[in-house]
């Protein structure tokens, strides 16, 4: 199994209580949004660049509190760090 799929399975299991069956089960079917970066702040950075928040002007865009927005994207996505890697994950 590749690495991306154990990591799904592992947070859908561990994180999640979910129920899975590793000999039949397909892990491509769980539903879990799964990102590879350093935490919160550094997910709503590409977040903001790809229009999730709505259009942002250049001119206002220096000025935005991404911690906030990690604060905000707290009420939806979790953290957690498995075989030393840092992942945020919202499991849906």
């Amino acid at each position: 199994m590749e690495r991306r799929r154990k990591i799904r399975v592992i947070i859908v299991l561990g994180e999640g209580g979910y129920q899975f069956n590793l000999g039949s089960g397909d892990p491509s079917r769980i539903d879990v949004d799964l990102y590879e970066c350093d935490g919160l702040r550094d997910l709503a950075m590409p977040f903001v660049d790809e229009g999730l928040f709505g259009e942002i002007p250049a001119a206002i865009a220096g000025y935005l509190d991404y911690d906030a927005i990690a604060r905000e994207l707290r009420a939806d996505y979790s953290e957690t760090v498995i075989d030393g890697a840092r992942y945020v994950y919202r499991l849906a």
